[in-house]
């Protein structure tokens, strides 16, 4: 019984390790970019010694992959989670969710994530784990677009939809550097009309199964 306890104390000891590094690793994105991030400064912040990080992620990019996995994960239960969805259904309620989408899709913790999208062009090897990620976040989307609106989940330009929103906020994210938080949320105000639009042309075309 003593062996057994011990076993459990040491298996929760090493997960919260492990999870220790992953939101450490996620802190040094959102704080200090990704340029900055090493498996030394990644330690430093989570408290333990260079070479115990090794030993649960023997490389940078191991740790990468979980830590941005984690962040990014973390983040879509979080927005699925703040987000009424359900008032999607209702036209006059569309622009205030997806207002709210945009806020909480260019949060700081959106920002550090993103931020590999434009290291990916210099370090393709980061190119599988943003797919996998993409992946990931995508089967969520459409999962849950899919239960609100069953009725359009046959036409084609439903995932199409899908992408169109996506694709928009990601490219925004990435402008947010050159331009600027204000700026860039005055071009979303621009474009949030069309894609408000779109979204009612395929939406409301056929009644949704509630």
């Amino acid at each position: 019984m003593i062996d057994e306890e011990r076993r459990i104390t040491r298996a929760e000891q090493r997960a919260a390790t492990r999870l220790s590094l992953l939101e450490a690793t996620g802190e040094c994105l959102i704080e200090e970019g990704y340029a900055a991030l090493t498996t030394r400064r990644v330690a430093e912040r989570a408290g333990v010694a260079q070479s115990t990080l090794m030993h649960y992620f023997p490389t940078r990019e191991a740790l990468l992959v979980e830590a941005v996995t984690h962040l990014a994960t973390t983040l879509a239960d979080d927005v699925l989670e703040e987000l009424d969805l359900g008032a999607l259904r209702e036209p006059e309620q569309r622009e205030a969710v997806i207002d709210r989408a945009w806020r909480e899709f260019s949060s700081p913790s959106s920002l550090a994530v993103a931020q590999l999208w434009a290291a990916v062009w210099s370090e393709p090897e980061l190119a599988p784990v943003l797919r996998s990620l993409e992946e990931r976040i995508g089967a969520i989307v459409e999962v849950t677009a899919g239960a609100l609106f069953p009725a359009q989940t046959e036409d084609p330009g439903f995932p199409a939809l899908l992408d169109v929103a996506i694709f928009l906020i990601r490219g925004l994210l990435m402008a947010i550097p050159i331009w600027g938080r204000e700026s860039v949320d005055e071009r979303w105000d621009q474009m949030k009309p069309i894609l408000l639009e779109a979204a009612a042309r395929l939406l409301d075309e056929k009644p949704a199964e509630v």
